[in-house]
């Protein structure tokens, strides 16, 4: 098929400029994007659940009913406590620096939200080849919002 070693290596390279994963950077860019996205608006909503989860638990080992006000079995509840969470009067130190008391705790969020990625799904949104190297490193730089809070 081939008769030299040069005409292998040519067919390799147009077989390659074909199938250029380069054509459509863009697209790919909001592929990943919307993966990112979505692992990490299924992990919060996740973690709403678990908390649930051990509400009722707890209620249930203290023997009383547990989280279940709200319509079916309680579902909605991890709605409800977010919504009561963000209407709640906004109350900050006036002595401490008003700048490191709200980007602490978003950083946290942020570095947390990014473990997220190593947990595999359908679509893989990034390779991680090191993923325990990667794992470390972000849960040692979340020690430091820790001292910028205070």
């Amino acid at each position: 098929m081939f008769d030299s070693f040069l005409d292998l290596i040519r067919w390799q390279i147009s077989a390659i400029d074909l199938n250029s994963i380069n054509e459509y950077p863009l697209l790919l860019m909001i592929s990943y994007s919307i993966s990112f996205i979505l692992s990490f608006v299924i992990a919060l909503l996740a973690i709403a659940f678990y908390t649930l989860i051990e509400r009722k638990f707890l209620g249930y080992y203290q023997l009383r009913k547990g989280p279940n006000k709200i319509s079916l079995i309680g579902i909605p509840q991890p709605f409800a406590d977010a919504l009561k969470l963000f209407t709640k009067e906004i109350s900050s130190p006036s002595v401490a620096n008003a700048s490191s008391y709200i980007v602490a705790p978003v950083i946290g969020l942020i570095l947390a939200l990014l473990l997220w990625i190593l947990y595999p799904h359908i679509q893989v949104s990034i390779f991680m080849l090191y993923g325990a190297l990667y794992f470390l490193c972000v849960s040692r730089i979340n020690v430091y919002t820790t001292f910028i809070a205070g």
